[in-house]
């Protein structure tokens, strides 16, 4: 029996979705610390698809919404006292998005967007930087999206905060890549989640078929993605940090239809 205890990786929104994705690829090789807001039905299956599937994994889900730093100390003082160790990987999936155009809108949703997506994301890094600073290792994966750089209308606040993720991820890697630890950015197209069922939907019956908005014809899927944020998070991936990762099979390249 192998007494050696893996790694912990902490992946926020990790019961559903992208952040499911990434779970299901990372339970090869670390234990799971799987944050969610509300959804403990979902979460409770998602909880026990994991350990089906990868009986040699420690995983433990933590009902834990993330609004603020405060939230983000209390999740991580959670986290390491069931594990007993801290996350030596960190994958910011949380944040919900809520479309609105910017005139019209209440601004009091703007700074919860941008504290859901960009605040937290920054809180929780610098909670698990110490950590992994000291064992000289540490993988930070930030989930950004092409709308930082693709304008879609209603997504002002959205896009300023996925646009301050990238740069975050930059700056950070430049500081502290000479410890072993990497930190990059990935930017999702269309991928297959329940959040984005009805737009799938609305596309398809629009124009018939996701060529005309994706080069490659189709939706990512959260299985897709996780794979990458594995090789990431591997050895095979020290050599690569402070990069934006693209990850919309094609959909920001221009109109496949032009």
């Amino acid at each position: 029996m192998n007494l050696v205890k893996r790694p912990v990786a902490l992946v926020t929104g990790g019961t559903s979705g992208i952040g499911l994705g990434c779970a299901l690829s990372l339970a090869r090789d670390y234990d799971l610390a799987l944050s969610f807001a509300q959804n403990e039905i979902k979460a409770q299956k998602a909880l026990h698809y994991l350990k089906d599937r990868y009986p040699e994994a420690e995983v433990e889900i933590f009902q834990r919404p993330l609004f603020r730093k405060t939230d983000c100390d209390d999740l991580f003082d959670d986290v390491t006292q069931s594990f007993q160790r801290e996350p030596l990987v960190l994958v910011n999936c949380a944040g919900r998005i809520r479309d609105g155009l910017f005139l019209t809108s209440d601004f009091e949703d703007h700074v919860n967007l941008i504290n859901e997506h960009l605040i937290v994301s920054m809180a929780l890094t610098q909670i698990c930087l110490k950590s992994m600073y000291r064992k000289r290792f540490g993988r930070v994966i930030n989930m950004s999206s092409i709308s930082a750089n693709y304008a879609k209308r209603g997504q002002t606040s959205y896009a300023a905060a996925k646009g301050a993720i990238e740069a975050f991820t930059r700056t950070l890697a430049l500081e502290v890549a000479h410890r072993g630890i990497t930190v990059n950015a990935i930017a999702p197209g269309l991928i297959e989640t329940p959040m984005t069922e009805k737009l799938i939907e609305s596309i398809k019956t629009k124009h018939k078929t996701l060529h005309s908005r994706i080069p490659v014809g189709r939706a990512g899927t959260p299985e897709e993605l996780g794979e990458f944020v594995a090789f990431l998070c591997s050895a095979n991936g020290a050599y690569i940090t402070g990069a934006t990762h693209i990850f919309d099979g094609g959909r920001s390249l221009g109109d496949p239809a032009s």
